[in-house]
């Protein structure tokens, strides 16, 4: 089973990425890859080809987008949503997704960094 390739949103901090791939996880940040000031929906079409589960904070854009996306049969490689952590908390609990999820688990849904407490 694919382990999970992340792509974090614009409303979180590049130090994020920077902070898992030390630790051997594959992730890319939109500050990176020149998605910065992009759409909500150009940024999940973004992780959507490049095989990537997107992490946001942008809670009720994505939410609407995961509906739009059902309503017409679109297909997208998961979100991952999560509230303001500090950065510390945010990366062990990143870590315990990237950990227990895999890439065929997260096809057309959301998650909750708040599962992984």
């Amino acid at each position: 089973m694919e382990k999970i390739k992340l792509y974090i949103d614009e409303d979180l901090t590049d130090r994020l990425a920077v902070a898992l791939r030390s630790r051997g996880y594959n992730v890319i940040s939109a500050h990176e890859v020149n998605m910065r000031g992009r759409t909500d929906k150009e940024q999940l079409e973004f992780a959507t080809h490049n095989n990537r589960v997107i992490l946001t904070r942008n809670i009720k854009h994505f939410v609407a987008l995961q509906r739009e996306y059902y309503k017409h049969g679109l297909l997208h490689k998961g979100i991952v949503m999560t509230d303001y952590l500090p950065l510390k908390e945010l990366i062990r609990r990143i870590t315990r997704f990237l950990n227990k999820k895999k890439m065929t688990e997260m096809r057309n849904c959301i998650d909750w960094l708040q599962n992984y407490k």
